[in-house]
């Protein structure tokens, strides 16, 4: 099989030489992945010259079709071949795989302009009212249940238990969105997570931050080349757009995550950690040492500002942003461009995918450093924080 492509933006056009067939359903599946990795949501097959099409080949193109209606976007075949229309006519799947002269153009959403270094996009307003808050949970020798819901953001040290005698000497790095929740147990390689509308088994939280409230804004930000764009820079344009401290949420495809997990449940940390001390900082904590996760999707959650804005809770993270940011990588998913509910997109990654890891973003810039995370593309949510200073 022949594959060519030409991509332009979010559309690729794609013409195909050969058998659709076992021996080469794989070979254009993983082609056509490497489309969507790259941004495509939209693609068009040139099927002229298509000669076979087999039942694995129809399932093929039948998921690309799902996957790519999930995120706003389309597969479709255009000028297919005698025999592979006749398959497709027979099996009643023209109207979904089948280019359509009539098919409708959506009307653009009106958005403006929202860019930073090392990425540009638009973003558009969600709800003008909206306002977030946050609350801080201290350490406590008694766990509390965790309560999260559609409109809250969690991050900090949970665990997955019947009860909360349970839960002890087993806390790890958490993140929980609307909902969705995740843990990853210091005292086991297996990543935890539930669903707190039918989770079997409870969350209980030593310590971290509670976010609550809707989200105002919406973006999607594409990085500028391949690099990809700094996680604090998506975060320093929000805070400026807002003119003050932000919850915020990032979902997108990794271009590498830098941050640090604990290694042993803080539950059994006798003192407060000390940056100054290395060795007890290596004995608590392991860190990425390099940006980890490039290419599988990224889920990132928290709360940023200005240093000296008053928000409790937040620690520098780069030139001129201070923030407490958790992030969960997982498994690579296609996400929409448009402004889908942020409770969809973390239902979808959270408890969909197959998680590979929870740390709690920490940038070293230096030359010899571990590095920045950062993001190829993404899609944003913020909202201001009430309590801090404007």
């Amino acid at each position: 099989m022949r594959i060519e492509v030409q991509q332009q933006g979010r559309s690729a056009r794609a013409s195909v030489d050969g058998r659709l067939d076992a021996a080469w359903t794989d070979t254009f599946a993983a082609r056509m992945d490497e489309l969507v990795r790259a941004g495509a949501d939209t693609i068009v097959v040139d099927a002229s010259r298509l000669s076979f099409l087999s039942s694995l080949g129809i399932r093929c193109l039948i998921t690309l079709s799902q996957r790519l209606r999930a995120v706003g976007g389309s597969f479709r075949l255009a000028d297919p071949s005698d025999s592979v229309r006749k398959v497709i006519d027979i099996a009643r799947l023209g109207p979904i795989l089948l280019v359509s002269s009539n098919h409708a153009i959506a009307a653009p959403v009106t958005a403006v302009a929202f860019s930073g270094d090392g990425f540009t996009g638009e973003r558009r307003v969600l709800d003008d009212r909206a306002q977030a808050r946050v609350e801080p949970i201290e350490p406590s020798s008694a766990p509390q249940a965790w309560r999260g819901g559609a409109s809250t953001i969690f991050l900090g040290y949970a665990a997955l238990a019947s009860a909360a005698a349970d839960a002890r000497g087993r806390f790890g790095e958490c993140m929980a969105i609307a909902g969705a929740l995740a843990v990853q147990p210091t005292d086991s390689p297996e990543h935890h997570f539930m669903d707190q509308g039918n989770g079997a088994m409870p969350a209980w939280i030593h310590a971290g931050l509670d976010v609550s409230g809707a989200m105002r804004h919406f973006a999607h930000v594409e990085a500028v080349d391949d690099r990809g764009a700094a996680v604090s820079a998506i975060v320093r344009a929000c805070i400026a757009a807002e003119k003050g401290p932000v919850a915020v949420a990032i979902a997108g495809l990794s271009a590498g995550l830098c941050g640090a997990a604990a290694r042993t449940s803080p539950d059994g940390w006798t003192a407060p950690l000390d940056p100054r001390d290395g060795d007890g900082v290596r004995k608590r904590l392991r860190f990425t040492g390099e940006p980890s996760w490039i290419g599988e999707s990224t889920l990132i959650g928290g709360i940023a500002g200005a240093p000296g804005c008053g928000v409790p809770g937040l620690v520098p993270l780069a030139e001129g942003v201070h923030a407490h940011l958790h992030g969960l990588a997982c498994a690579f998913r296609a996400l929409p461009r448009d402004a889908t509910p942020l409770a969809t997109i973390a239902r979808q990654l959270v408890l969909e995918q197959p998680i590979r890891g929870i740390v709690h973003l920490v940038d070293d810039p230096r030359p010899d450093g571990a590095g920045q995370s950062r993001v190829r593309r993404a899609c944003v949510w913020w909202s201001p924080l009430s309590g801090g200073a404007r």
